[in-house]
């Protein structure tokens, strides 16, 4: 030091190193495990600062009296909050709106709204690297966020992030709900490293295995949406349930409430298996009638300061669990147990306080020996006094309802009722129209937080052999859900889920009459069903299909005539009006399937057909049957033409130029039309809709002037290339019932042609089905997507063409050559004699297709086979038309699906429960199909093999001329895709 220093400067110079050195003993004592929640404490601990979820604000309230101090509305769905208590700032995940706010921590003023990728959910505060980390649970990353509310890195993650934890060394610990999976990531070395996060591991929670008994637990661990990290940061707890589909879906018996617990020991983390706590095992609080407390959905977790007590919500059942942790060992020590006892997972639960105050208990916190619950629908706070010191202290009430974390609800009574009974397992509550008798899980508890992405995990977690079950969900439906479903809401409730009457533990309650339910069960169902359509499930019911906008419902007017876009796309647009995916998706045979689905149904059922045939029917709320029926053999949508040149606005049936480039997110939910449209923020163009010719002309000259505008108001080359575009309509399950009907995305995916990192070998749908030249797929074809624009290399053309040659030689033979190119390139065919010269072989071998063949669900394919003798002499015919009727015994590759008691569905596929056969080829598989020959053959013989294919059988357009027999409407005619001709001798 510069012993001639200003003696001035040596106070400054004091503080700063005072400062310092504080700084440093605090950055190394950053000691607080913490983890993501929605209920916090400021700094002081004076006050609790809460995300009021659907509500859709943040409050501040007093921690010693509970006021309400102040409160901002800031958006949709306010999950996950986190405190930077040097800046004085608040970081929140609004999970429906896809964006997070950055808030000042004293008055909530915003300070700067970040958009971000889909569902964020989990926010933690990194003291020691000064940033937040955030979850986005259908995006699959995990931000990191700087101070000044800057994005500063994104790292793609497993499956569905959701719950966060930090550790005092750095370790962030990220759940991953759908999966049953915790991340491990490096916080510290993340600063070496442009700030990216280093994975370090990855634990699989264990299955809990399969039992015959019901009753007992096992399954999948799903729903994680919390981890709490013990005092000493040894273990932590993660609430969760198991998934267990591997019999008849039931409240009782498909969902398990679990809590897994993790060794948390550095470089040595791993699940303590032993340890897991179940329902009937180390959940086992006896009631009076000597019969366990029956509890659901465990959510979030919370130790007591002291690392005595642990306290766990039950959000379903509305409950809270307590485990007294004075007595178990500590991590990694021997255990003193006898040898010879057996582990029963290690601590029990010392008490189940049943039913807490208020409704849908999530997230809780402790200060100084109270415990806080947030209740997600009330939205409030309740109290409870856990100081009491011993394994026998029980948890006391304090206050019912120690605050009230908003001034009003935002949300409609009757809407607030309906997703408090979506959420709710609460036997107690409406105890004659219960939405669950003595169960053990919700609806929330499968369709987590409503009907969303998720849904697909519930179809690949149904692990049952679909030739006995192939239901994933609710079994026995009497009606399917449609636009009234008050009685399929009752009846799937009294199969499923013990309620409204069929309790078996209270056989006192009267049995609800789905056909004829008293005035307040019909409010309640009410309620529920207007929870269900709401804008982020499903607003039209039986189809997935939403729009990204406050409406629910468009005019026809507010389209595009797809005709308007030949202008400056005429290539494209006669590719696409020529097609099967363009104006003619409403054929005969497509009327005739909707209208025996509202026949059966009921007249909104006709929505599950009209999500992918009929998009814009729905959004524009046009409700009545399709009774105008286009010409099967108009040409280049002419009626289009003259709707626009009439100035006539229309409801385009089929997949409308606007309607395909204004989806904006495929939700990858399964199928049944799982997508969201936005049509009001595309660019738009003055006298864009004008019928005026002159006044046309001034809208397109605008476009020219400003083609980029327009290229990305309907271009979405991330989603358009992807093969999950085409999934969200050519997959499709069955409502409520969750069995699969087509799935044709899972089937590429399994695929060879399903290879990213091989681009020579890796093929989209859109490769496949999107090209000029149908017999060779890598063979690119130069062209114009638009007038006069620049010459593409390899022109995506429209002409979408797939197996249904039928319709595509109505318009264009270019179309018809183009649909029998393709199938004739899919099949290989080969004819061999068995080595005892007893059977011919017949070898069909799907080498061309992503997937099963044939892929549609009215295509016919079959072997054809003749084999002649030595004489001229039929002596073996198979598949051989008789008046264009299939003989019975042929070998056909089709799926036939059924009802439980095996009586085939026939055209009613929704109705599937089961599945009678399925003969299909997959992707790469040889099938063999044997004929055993007749004896006394003279030799040589000659065998004349063929794959045939056709469109529709002739019993179907029989039944479709009929329903229409003003249409003139042909048979399909057979087309052959390979044939080989053999002659044997006997060996």
């Amino acid at each position: 030091m510069n012993i001639n220093m200003n003696i001035n400067t040596l106070p400054k110079l004091m503080l700063t190193l005072l400062l310092l050195i504080s700084s440093s003993l605090y950055a190394s004592n950053v000691s607080a495990n913490t983890k993501s929640n929605s209920l916090l404490l400021s700094t002081d601990k004076t006050q609790f600062i809460s995300a009021n979820m659907d509500a859709g604000s943040v409050s501040i309230l007093n921690a010693e009296t509970g006021e309400l101090i102040a409160e901002q509305a800031l958006g949709k769905d306010l999950r996950r909050l986190a405190l930077d208590s040097v800046n004085n700032q608040l970081l929140v995940s609004d999970y429906l709106a896809n964006q997070l706010y950055l808030i000042d921590a004293k008055s909530l003023a915003l300070i700067k709204t970040i958009k971000t990728g889909d569902r964020p959910f989990g926010i933690v505060y990194d003291e020691y690297n000064k940033q937040y980390y955030v979850t986005l649970f259908e995006a699959k990353q995990l931000l990191t966020v700087s101070t000044d509310g800057d994005i500063s890195a994104t790292t793609q993650t497993a499956d569905t992030p959701r719950g966060l934890a930090l550790a005092n060394d750095g370790r962030l610990f990220v759940t991953h709900s759908m999966t049953g999976q915790v991340s491990i990531y490096d916080t510290r070395a993340a600063t070496l490293q442009s700030n990216t996060l280093q994975l370090k591991k990855v634990i699989q929670l264990i299955d809990t295995p399969e039992h015959a008994s019901r009753a007992v637990p096992q399954g999948k661990p799903r729903v994680l949406d919390n981890i709490a990290i013990s005092p000493d940061g040894t273990q932590a707890w993660l609430p969760h349930v198991l998934w267990s589909f591997s019999d008849n879906f039931q409240f009782q018996s498909t969902v398990f409430p679990t809590i897994s617990l993790l060794d948390l020991t550095p470089g040595k983390e791993k699940e303590m298996v032993d340890k897991r706590k179940q329902l009937f095992k180390q959940i086992n609080i006896i009631e009076n009638n000597n019969t366990t407390r029956i509890v659901s959905n465990p959510h979030d977790a919370a130790f007591r300061e002291d690392g005595k007590k642990i306290f766990i919500t039950l959000s379903g059942s509305e409950d809270l669990l307590v485990f007294d942790l004075s007595r178990q060992g500590e991590i990694g020590k021997k255990s003193k147990r006898h040898r010879r006892t057996k582990l029963q997972g290690g601590v029990k639960a010392t008490q189940i306080y049943r039913h807490i105050p208020g409704t849908n208990p999530r997230s809780l916190i402790e200060k100084d020996g109270t415990l806080y619950v947030q209740n997600a629908m009330s939205h409030d706070l309740v109290s409870f006094d856990v100081s009491g010191k011993g394994p026998f202290a029980k948890v006391k009430l304090a206050n019912a309802q120690f605050a009230n974390l908003i001034s009003h609800d935002p949300i409609a009574p009757e809407l607030r009722l309906g997703k408090t009974l979506f959420n709710l397992a609460n036997s107690d509550k409406f105890e004659n129209s219960a939405m669950a008798g003595d169960f053990w899980m919700s609806c929330n508890s499968c369709h987590v937080d409503g009907f969303n992405f998720t849904n697909k995990y519930l179809l690949a977690d149904g692990t049952k052999d679909v030739k006995v079950n192939a239901m994933t969900g609710h079994i026995g439906l009497s009606s399917m859900i449609a636009g009234d479903p008050i009685e399929a809401y009752i009846d799937m409730i009294q199969k499923t889920q013990g309620g409204m009457g069929t309790d078996p533990k209270k056989p006192e309650l009267p049995k609800v009459d789905p056909k004829a339910p008293s005035v307040e069960i019909v409010r309640l169902m009410s309620a529920l069903n207007m929870y269900v359509t709401t804008k982020e499930n499903l607003p039209y019911l039986s189809t997935w299909l939403r729009f990204d906008d406050e409406r629910k419902f468009t005019h026809k007017s507010e389209w595009l005539n797809s005709a308007s876009c030949e202008s400056c796309h005429s290539t494209l647009y006669k590719q696409w009006s020529n097609s099967n995916h363009g104006m003619h998706m409403d054929s005969p045979y497509y009327r005739f399937q909707e209208n025996l689905a509202a026949e059966s149904e009921g007249e909104p059922f006709r929505n599950l057909c009209r999500g992918c045939h009929a998009p814009q029917t729905i959004l524009n709320n046009n409700t009545a049957p399709l009774t105008h029926l286009n010409s099967m053999y108009e040409k280049e949508g002419q009626s289009l033409r003259d709707a626009l040149k009439a100035g006539l606005p229309v409801d385009e049936t089929g997949t409308s130029c606007v309607f395909c480039h204004r989806i904006t997110k495929a939700e990858d939910a399964g199928g049944n039309t799982d997508l969201t449209v936005n049509l009001k923020d595309r660019a738009e163009y003055l006298f864009e809709f004008s019928s005026n010719p002159a006044l046309k002309l001034i809208a397109e000259a605008q476009i020219n002037a400003s083609p980029q505008q327009h290229k990305d108001s309907y271009s979405n080359p991330e989603l358009y290339k992807s093969s999950l575009y085409c999934a969200t309509c050519h997959n499709e399950f069955t409502p409520g019932q969750g069995a699969n009907v087509n799935n044709n995305y899972g089937e590429w995916q399994a695929s060879k042609f399903n290879a990213p990192d091989n681009p020579e070998q890796n093929k989209t749908c859109i490769d496949c089905h999107m090209r000029m030249d149908m017999t060779d797929f890598d063979k690119k074809t130069p062209g114009q997507a638009t007038d006069n624009g620049p010459i593409k290399p390899n022109l995506i053309a429209h002409n979408f063409i797939g197996g249904n040659y039928y319709f595509s030689d109505m318009r264009s033979k270019e179309h018809g050559k183009l649909s029998r190119d393709i199938l004739r390139n899919a099949l290989l065919l080969d004819v061999a004699m068995s080595e005892d010269d007893r059977n011919i072989d017949v070898k069909v071998t799907n080498h061309n297709t992503g997937h099963k063949m044939p892929g549609g669900a009215r295509r016919q394919v079959w072997v054809d086979l003749v084999v002649t003798d030595s004489k001229g002499v039929e002596r073996l015919v198979s598949g051989q038309l008789n008046d264009g009727y299939l003989p019975k015994d042929s070998r056909v590759f089709a799926k036939k699906s059924g009802y439980m008691h095996g009586e085939p569905v026939g055209l009613k596929f929704w109705r599937v429960e089961k599945i009678l056969a399925d003969t299909r080829i997959s992707p790469d598989e040889t099938r063999v199909e044997s004929f055993e020959l007749p004896e006394g053959l003279s030799y040589p013989i000659t065998v004349v093999s063929k794959i045939n294919y056709r469109s529709f059988s002739k019993p179907l357009t029989s039944k479709v001329q009929a329903a229409f027999p003003e249409q003139n409407i042909p048979f399909a005619d057979v087309i052959e895709l390979n044939k080989i001709t053999k002659v044997f001798q006997q060996q």
